[in-house]
């Protein structure tokens, strides 16, 4: 197999690749390409940990409620019924919120995800695919525990240490339930079953917009073109290698000479109509959103989508989209939710909305007094054309 020093030696090639496509992470049903996918992928970041980060950055709402307080300035109507637990502090203290993030992005990215509590810190862990090594499951085939290993890396120091758990998943209809781990699926109304990741519908759009902006970098972006050097027959690697130092020093705005035996000629290569690329970048990003069933302006500005009113920046419509499909998110992960809050403080939970409901219901409420503002104006005009 030739190596790639083999050949920028001969050709002298110079090019930049994702490391997405440079090792082709392209198989949906490989765990580490969906956890790469999440991380380098910035369409791909934007709907699964970008979305989590605003959906969860406020605290859920629970019936009964379980904290003293909580923060209603940006929805001074919404009525929060009093209570008598308040577990604001070790909330806190724990770090639910990053809990809530953390349980959301590895369960949409992999189909589920395997909580466990601890009694000390660090109170929570969750574990994926990354350190499940074993299943288990009793005679009727429902999981009830799994072993998990993972290594970590001690603060300075070159040093790894290894660990290795056997989780019992927690499970309500059996008796002395002593499980501390919870096993959260996503997509599926049973916690026993495993449902789509959250990528999967999409996987094949990242790809195609992936190799998209690819072209459009090489081709486009990157510069108005490339040159083709000829080498001369017969021609020492070093002379190649000087000629090439020699032209990544001039650089394009310069020329450089060598003799006919070292080179040949260089010739100026240009993208032909690279517009193509663009249109096609741009229907395939449409496409993207509309599966993600999000609005087109949350990929190509984040920051005009937020978990509250943006000024008028963005469609009231657009808005809907975002905030019910963070809605939809939560509601993958309300039960386990409620079971995490009943097994770390015995609280028996009714039920829990994201804090974004009250948005929603605010959204609709001026969308109906929009629409009833409109139907009266055109009652006005009719009646004034009436006489």
């Amino acid at each position: 197999m030739t190596q790639l020093s083999d050949m920028t030696q001969i050709f002298g090639i110079y090019s930049y690749k994702s490391p997405l496509i440079q090792f082709r992470a392209e198989d949906h049903r490989n765990w580490k390409h969906r956890e790469l996918t999440v991380k380098k992928d910035y369409l791909a970041r934007a709907y699964i940990t970008k979305l989590d980060e605003e959906l969860f950055a406020e605290r859920p709402i629970f019936t009964p409620n379980i904290f003293q307080q909580i923060e209603t300035n940006a929805t001074p109507d919404l009525e929060i019924e009093t209570s008598e637990y308040d577990v604001s502090y070790e909330w806190d203290l724990e770090k639910w919120d990053s809990l809530m993030k953390k349980m959301s992005d590895s369960g949409r990215t992999h189909s589920f995800c395997v909580i466990q509590l601890y009694n000390k810190a660090p109170w929570w862990r969750v574990f994926t695919w990354r350190e499940i090594t074993k299943i288990e499951y009793d005679k009727n085939d429902n999981p009830i525990g799994c072993t998990v290993q993972w290594d970590k890396k001690l603060v300075g120091a070159n040093k790894w240490r290894f660990h290795e758990e056997n989780l019992q998943f927690y499970r309500e209809n059996r008796l002395n339930n002593d499980g501390t781990a919870l096993l959260v699926p996503f997509g599926v109304s049973s916690g026993d079953d495993l449902g789509e990741y959250d990528l999967e519908q999409i996987w094949d759009l990242l790809i195609y917009l992936r190799y998209q902006l690819l072209d459009i970098a090489n081709n486009s972006a990157k510069s108005s073109g490339f040159y083709h050097y000829k080498w001369a027959s017969g021609t020492k690697e070093s002379t190649i290698q000087t000629v090439l130092d020699a032209a990544d020093v001039v650089g394009s705005g310069s020329g450089i000479g060598a003799s006919e035996d070292a080179l040949v000629e260089i010739k100026s290569i240009f993208p032909q109509h690279p517009e193509f690329t663009v249109l096609a970048l741009e229907t395939s990003l449409k496409l993207f959103a509309g599966a993600c069933r999000l609005p087109l302006v949350y990929f190509r500005s984040e920051k005009d989508v937020g978990s509250g009113f943006m000024g008028g920046q963005v469609e009231s419509a657009d808005e809907m989209k975002v905030t019910k499909k963070k809605k939809y998110i939560f509601s993958e992960f309300a039960g386990a939710i409620k079971k995490l809050v009943e097994m770390r403080w015995g609280i028996q939970i009714e039920d829990v909305v994201p804090y974004i409901q009250a948005e929603i219901d605010l959204q609709e409420l001026e969308i109906d007094v929009n629409e009833e503002n409109e139907e009266n104006k055109e009652m006005v005009k009719e009646d004034k054309k009436n006489g």
